[in-house]
């Protein structure tokens, strides 16, 4: 069986991690789904206003959105009265969003180089960035560079797979099918993470009044056909953990998703899926 992804209280994993390829994996994955992320927009968009809440988004205040996607949440940020700026990897990420989003600068840029002078923003939000990024601690003393005094970071991430089952039904479904792991998946820092592990990644970083806030929702899906080829279209590490298997193992895993899928059925046939994520913020003293 394959757990490449981590899990919750998982520990670190046994074998290096090169950062630069995992996040030239990232760019690469998020570069091709510009167009295809629209399944988890209505989902992962459902965060926005906890994280401009905790970052205390209002009129003028400066706001970095890093790893902005098609610019939702710094369209919200704008909508309060903030002053938005978004950077993304992935170049067509920056296109989709500038496009929709025309009064709003977007840029490329990476969240453990973020292109912006130190003491340049009043907040910093992610909103499902952070586990996509192959160095956590670079990447959070950078925002921690870029906050005036008192500005404040907030990041949302998926919580444990047990609980999120939006992608814990294909990763159950793919260890239940006892699938290897592919070739060329570089492997990367876990990407779900306790509470506490996320308050201790930010105090490391230099961050005070730190929290971890929960959100739990349910997602009303389709079908089961609807919810796996969102996941596989969507995601970037999840997709090669089914798309580089054999026939055989392909088709073990779809059953076994589709088993796991089976009590989440609605009775006209759609699926109720429950969302579960953490909120993390902190305040730059």
């Amino acid at each position: 069986m394959v757990q490449p992804l981590g899990g919750e209280g998982s520990p670190a994993p046994a074998i290096p991690i090169d950062a630069d390829a995992f996040n030239r994996f990232e760019a690469a994955g998020w570069e091709a789904r510009a167009s295809s992320y629209a399944f988890l927009s209505p989902i992962t968009g459902r965060v926005i206003g906890a994280l401009l809440g905790a970052v205390q988004a209002g009129p003028d205040t400066q706001l970095l959105d890093v790893g902005s996607g098609p610019g939702d949440l710094a369209a919200a940020a704008a909508e309060r009265g903030a002053d938005p700026v978004g950077i993304d990897v992935a170049p067509s990420m920056v296109r989709r969003a500038a496009m929709a989003h025309p009064g709003i600068p977007f840029r490329v840029g990476s969240f453990e180089a973020i292109p912006g002078g130190a003491g340049s923003f009043d907040a910093v939000v992610g909103n499902f960035v952070f586990n996509h990024v192959g160095r956590p601690a670079v990447a959070l003393a950078e925002a921690h560079r870029v906050l005036r005094p008192g500005g404040r970071l907030a990041l949302s991430t998926w919580d444990a797979a047990r609980h999120n089952r939006i992608l814990g039904l294909l990763l159950d479904a793919i260890e239940a099918a006892e699938a290897p792991p592919p070739p060329g998946l570089p492997p990367g820092p876990t990407n779900f993470r306790t509470d506490a592990e996320l308050r201790a990644l930010f105090e490391a970083a230099g961050f005070a009044d730190v929290g971890v806030s929960h959100l739990h929702y349910e997602a009303r899906i389709p079908d089961t056909d609807t919810l796996w080829h969102g996941v596989l279209d969507s995601a970037v590490r999840i997709p090669p953990l089914v798309t580089g298997q054999a026939p055989d193992i392909q088709a073990r895993i779809r059953a076994a998703f589709d088993r796991l899928c089976a009590p989440h059925a609605r009775d006209d046939g759609s699926l109720a899926i429950p969302v579960a994520v953490q909120v993390t913020q902190g305040r730059r003293p």
